[in-house]
């Protein structure tokens, strides 16, 4: 389950990689990558009925492992609460926390800009570009920052999908709304309503502080103070979404984009769990 404002065919190498040994499916959910936008409302409960439901069309029995990125990861969490009888595992690469609004209240306001934590700052730009059609004409700079930078190898239909995606201001739109939900709604009210997370394995996979640490002081201008701060409690809050056992990894030299940046790594706890669930 794809990241905040982010595609599934980012996911489609290590998709190929482990149709190999496993059925696998990568789930766009609804305005995102190559699913068409929806007017239900983004919050984590409709979110969770819909894959819940993908889910039923194609792994009715199970077993079954989940594996979510960023706000993906909340989900995979929710929906492991729906299909707990099937579900056997999950591996989350830094994990939305339902209650990430505190960093909002706990950073000074500045901070909280300049150190990307202000994810609606980012998107609402995003947004205006793609919706005045200037994403041609920044694609060329674009293609140098990730996602794009990280996705060089990936196949062409799979680039192609993801700028297709990129280009679409509807979906921004999407990810803009699933924000303010993350922000603004009861998301911890939600999940806990949608029951206890199954005893199963669960393995985090968490970004790198010091690499995220410096891209805070030298992307956003925050002092090494500020950054250092803001890091700490975003990444207090990775390693606090799963309450129950769980194998938390730090990724050397990654940042948040565990997923571009280490795929074996990835690859490696999906078959730990996968191969685990068929025996």
């Amino acid at each position: 389950m794809p990241g905040l404002g982010l595609p599934g065919a980012e996911w489609w190498p290590l998709q190929d990689q482990l149709a190999e040994q496993f059925r696998t499916v990568v789930w766009d959910r609804p305005g995102c990558g190559e699913s068409e936008p929806t007017t239900s409302p983004r919050t984590l409960a409709t979110i969770a009925q819909e894959a819940l439901e993908a889910l039923d069309a194609t792994a009715p029995d199970g077993p079954v492992v989940l594996v979510g990125h960023s706000q993906g990861g909340l989900y995979a969490n929710a929906l492991a609460r729906l299909a707990a009888d099937r579900v056997r595992g999950l591996v989350l690469l830094d994990p939305a926390h339902p209650d990430n609004r505190s960093l909002r209240s706990d950073l000074p306001p500045d901070v909280f800009r300049r150190s990307g934590c202000d994810l609606a700052v980012q998107l609402g730009r995003a947004h205006s570009a793609a919706r005045l059609h200037l994403m041609p004409l920044l694609k060329p700079a674009l293609a140098r920052q990730p996602p794009l930078a990280l996705c060089r190898d990936h196949p062409r239909a799979a680039r192609d999908a993801i700028w297709r995606h990129m280009s679409r201001a509807a979906s921004y739109s999407t990810a803009l709304a699933e924000y303010d939900e993350l922000e603004t709604g009861k998301p911890q009210q939600e999940l806990d309503g949608l029951g206890p997370l199954p005893a199963v394995p669960v393995i985090v996979l968490a970004h790198d502080p010091a690499v995220v640490i410096d891209q805070m002081t030298t992307r956003g201008g925050l002092n090494p103070d500020q950054a250092e701060l803001a890091e700490a409690l975003w990444g207090a809050l990775i390693r606090s979404t799963i309450t129950g056992p769980a194998i938390t990894r730090t990724v050397a030299a990654a940042d948040h984009l565990i997923h571009l940046q280490a795929p074996d790594l990835v690859l490696d706890a999906v078959r730990r769990l996968a191969t685990a669930a068929r025996s």
